[in-house]
């Protein structure tokens, strides 16, 4: 796999900054920025791109999640930015990224302890039981080139960096993931109780046989509605699935229910504007 520069693209309003939005992906252009950054500037909140050098970066290692907070954190002190005030975003394993570093947070190896107040994600996946598995089958059906590639290389990746599958590492497995369903109240599910959270998805069924042969078991939208429901179960008044249809195309106008397209990014930011201060 390439390496990417590491490090952050950081944008800020005119006028006094009032939080930030943080981005865990690679799209740190600065010629042709994305519709969310002028939104975000609107609204005096700043927007910030950060990444590690590994452009599919699962964040396995804690060295690579204190390097994000590490940025997250500069960010905020070189420019007076409220610590109180963040949204984290993501879509597919950006989102995974934005859960597992807002858990990370939480914990005593932490230097910084930035906690944000809430975070958006976008058809990520959270078990990685679940999803090993899938990613297993689906790559020795191989009914679709693009998507057998693909899982048989995260199947690969999961098993080398957790030392084993799930029937031999579950522990590993159940620890990485930010939400298990078949471990004990969700396993890490509990760090996001406080948090106010919003996991969008469009659980098209149909398209996923047609176009990958798969079903509700390979899709990350079964995640992203367990989480919710576990975190409801668990007391949070935080948590939200919101659901789309016919909303997912990639950028080249093709249908795809995989896409940060079915995310309304004027009501994302309005939303977040009005949570109430902590």
């Amino acid at each position: 796999m390439s390496k990417i520069k590491s490090g952050y693209t950081l944008w800020l309003p005119k006028e006094t900054c009032m939080g930030m939005i943080v981005f865990f992906d690679a799209n740190r252009d600065t010629v042709n920025k994305l519709p969310i950054v002028d939104l975000a500037l609107k609204h005096q909140l700043a927007i910030l791109f950060i990444t590690t050098d590994n452009p599919v970066e699962f964040l396995f290692a804690e060295k690579k999640m204190i390097e994000l907070e590490g940025y997250i954190y500069e960010a905020l002190s070189k420019n007076k930015i409220p610590k109180n005030n963040l949204l984290y975003c993501g879509m597919s394993l950006a989102g995974t990224r934005a859960l597992k570093l807002a858990a990370f947070s939480q914990t005593t190896h932490s230097q910084h302890k930035i906690i944000p107040k809430a975070i958006a994600i976008c058809d990520a996946p959270l078990d990685m039981v679940r999803n090993y598995h899938e990613c297993k089958k689906a790559s020795e059906l191989n009914l679709n080139p693009i998507g057998a590639t693909e899982s048989e290389w995260i199947a690969a990746y999961l098993k080398s960096n957790l030392k084993g599958t799930p029937e031999n590492a579950l522990k590993a497995y159940i620890n990485y993931s930010p939400f298990c369903y078949t471990a004990e109240n969700g396993g890490n599910a509990k760090a996001f109780k406080n948090i106010h959270l919003r996991c969008y998805t469009e659980p098209d069924v149909n398209w996923w046989i047609e176009n990958r042969g798969r079903d509700y078991y390979g899709m990350n939208a079964i995640d992203l509605a367990a989480l919710v429901n576990q975190l409801k179960i668990l007391g949070s008044k935080k948590a939200e699935l919101i659901t789309t249809i016919e909303k997912g195309f990639k950028g080249d106008g093709s249908r795809h229910p995989h896409s940060w397209s079915i995310v309304d990014e004027n009501e994302l930011v309005e939303w977040f504007v009005k949570l109430p201060a902590q």
